[in-house]
């Protein structure tokens, strides 16, 4: 019996050893598989963060280009005005973005400005594998012939009911109307381009700001909104609708001395978003008719739908211009990523870039 005891231990000892070799190995193999899947993830992320990166500089040397575009008779600027944009703008790119050279270079044969910049951008994960920075560059030229932008007309149309205060997103559409505004602000510090309007809304239209120059009468209104009420989007749409529709617009910019004896067209946007439901369907038909008319009139529609729910967001689709006029944001981030490639967007038809 006693040698059957000392069997039994040795053998329970023997599987004992045996399984911790098993775990053993077993740790070693999931730890040699789990770095290269690190590594892919990583990869993903930090490609990521640098496109995102990259999106944002492209918007400011499109913006550089502009400025030097329209400083080109005067020689101090020429040397200062790509400097001072890219300082004014260093925060939005994120923490531990370099610039490492910047180019602007004008050609008085061909009367254009190129601006190329190249910035270093700080990796995360992909450090893991000795790769501790991304490099990024961006390139754009614009012609100082005559007039170097086209005119915008722009529209927006918030959503400021009851929900848009759950989790402060109200305060995230502050922060994206902001930007954008200042983005156009920056493309137009004369405000002889761009003209802007604004509508809030609710159960009813809470405020108008009716089209005006620049962004000094809708930005203010912007940064004071705050959120309560119903929802019903009809009598919004129609309002920003009705300042954007016909040649009232295109009237308004035709008196600029700017466009005096030259062809100018007239880009005219709305912006319209909401995070929820119209509280009654009557208001879905009645907005789709809306929409209907001023996408008829050539007017383009950039809706955006901050997590809305299937009415709302079937709402915005139909009222956005095309597909890609009509962002699906699940969260603060996508709604500030929207907002943000809306302002590049615009602001791309404004001005006239050679590539």
């Amino acid at each position: 019996m006693a040698h059957r005891n000392c069997s039994l231990a040795t053998l329970v000892n023997l599987a004992s050893r045996w399984t911790s070799d098993v775990r053993g190995n077993v740790a070693m193999m999931f730890g040699i598989t789990l770095l290269p899947i690190m590594l892919a993830v990583g990869v993903a992320i930090d490609y990521g963060q640098g496109a995102a990166v990259q999106q944002k500089l492209a918007g400011t040397v499109d913006s550089i280009a502009l400025a030097a575009a329209r400083s080109h008779d005067d020689d101090q600027l020429r040397q200062t005005i790509g400097q001072k944009f890219l300082d004014a703008n260093m925060d939005m790119y994120g923490p531990g973005v370099v610039i490492q050279s910047l180019i602007v270079e004008f050609d008085d044969e061909t009367k254009t400005v190129t601006v190329r910049v190249v910035a270093e951008v700080p990796t995360h994960l992909m450090s893991i594998a000795g790769i501790d920075s991304q490099i990024i560059s961006s390139e754009s030229t614009v012609s100082y012939e005559g007039h170097v932008s086209e005119p915008v007309s722009l529209a927006l149309v918030l959503d400021v009911s009851g929900s848009m205060g759950w989790n402060n997103k109200i305060g995230t559409l502050r922060t994206a109307a902001t930007h954008l505004l200042d983005k156009l602000r920056t493309a137009d510090p004369d405000a002889i381009y761009v003209r802007t309007g604004l509508v809030t809304y609710s159960n009813r239209i809470r405020h108008t700001e009716t089209m005006d120059w620049g962004i000094d009468q809708t930005r203010p209104v912007v940064q004071s909104l705050s959120a309560n009420g119903g929802t019903a989007s009809t009598a919004a749409v129609s309002a920003a609708g009705g300042w954007l529709r016909g040649n009232s617009e295109n009237a308004q910019h035709a008196h600029q001395a700017v466009h005096e004896g030259e062809e100018f067209e007239l880009h005219r946007f709305m912006i319209f978003m909401t995070d929820g439901d119209n509280n009654n369907r009557s208001d879905d038909r009645g907005t789709e008719r809306q929409c209907d008319q001023i996408k008829a009139d050539g007017v383009e529609i950039f809706t955006v739908a901050f997590e809305a729910p299937r009415r709302g967001r079937d709402l915005l689709e139909y009222c956005a211009t095309s597909e890609d006029h009509y962002f699906d944001a699940d969260n603060s981030a996508d709604f500030l990523a929207a907002f943000e490639e809306i302002g590049d967007r615009i602001e791309s038809a404004f001005l006239r870039i050679v590539q």
